[in-house]
C-alpha cells in the first residue's frame, strides 16, 4: 500500500485498473487489488486465517465499547484497529485449538493518570464492589469516568460492562452482574476515561470471578 502526497495525480478515490484509491483521516492512499490464487492454502495460511477469525469473533461484539475506550487512539488508526493492535497477542494455542489469554486483554491505553490502589471484591452473588484512591495528579479530573468490561470465559456472545460507571472522585462503585450461569468464570477489566472520551488511562485486569 502506498500513500499519495499531492503527487502528479493527487488523491483519488475509487478503482482504476488494478489500483484502488481512498482517503483516510485526510490522507490519501492507494493499494493494489489482491490477486486470487488457485493454489490450495498451506497449513500456515489455514492457521493464520483461523486465528484471525477466532480473534474477530471475540472483538466484534465489543465494537461499540472499543469505539469509546480507544477513541483517544484515533489520530492515526481507527478505534477498532487500535483494539486489534493492543490485543493481537491474546490468542494462544495451536491450530485449530485456540484460546484467549484473558490476562493480556487491553481495553484502553493512554496517559491519563490511573486510579490508585484500585481493588475489586464480590460482596454478594453477582455484585462487584470497586474501590480506589482518586489520584488527582497531572491532567486527572474529578469528573473522569470509570469504565468496566466483563468477558465471559470461552463465550464471546455474553459480555457486560459500562462506560459510565461513576466519577473518579467518588472512590467506589458497585456493579451488578446480571447474567450468572453456574460454573462460569468471568474476567474483569477497569479503566478511567476523560468525560469527553478524548483521553484514557492504561486499563487494568482485575482478575477472574467464578460463579
Amino acid at each position: 500500500m502506498g500513500r499519495l502526497k499531492n503527487g502528479a495525480l493527487g488523491g483519488f478515490s475509487g478503482k482504476v485498473g488494478s489500483i484502488v484509491g481512498y482517503s483516510l483521516r485526510n490522507k490519501d492512499y492507494i493499494k493494489g487489488l489482491p490477486k486470487l490464487s488457485t493454489k490450495p492454502p498451506t497449513l500456515k495460511q489455514l492457521a493464520s486465517r483461523a486465528r484471525f477469525k477466532y480473534f474477530n469473533e471475540w472483538r466484534n461484539p465489543l465494537t461499540e465499547f472499543f469505539a469509546i475506550s480507544f477513541k483517544n487512539q484515533t489520530a492515526e488508526h481507527s478505534a477498532q484497529n487500535a483494539a486489534h493492535r493492543f490485543n493481537k497477542d491474546i490468542i494462544i494455542g495451536e491450530y485449530p485449538n485456540y484460546e484467549i489469554d484473558y490476562q493480556k486483554i487491553v481495553i484502553s491505553c493512554g496517559d491519563l493518570p490511573p486510579l490508585i490502589d484500585l481493588q475489586m471484591e464480590m460482596t454478594e452473588p453477582g455484585k462487584l464492589h470497586f474501590s480506589w484512591k482518586p489520584n488527582f495528579t497531572g491532567s486527572a479530573k474529578p469528573t473522569d469516568l470509570l469504565a468496566i468490561l466483563i468477558c465471559y470465559h470461552n463465550n464471546h456472545t455474553h459480555l457486560a460492562g459500562t462506560l459510565n460507571g461513576t466519577e473518579r472522585g467518588s472512590g467506589h462503585y458497585d456493579f451488578q452482574v446480571e447474567f450468572m450461569p453456574a460454573g462460569k468464570d468471568i474476567a474483569v477489566y477497569a479503566t478511567i476515561l476523560s468525560n469527553d472520551r478524548n483521553r484514557a488511562s492504561n486499563s487494568q485486569y482485575m482478575g477472574k470471578v467464578s460463579f
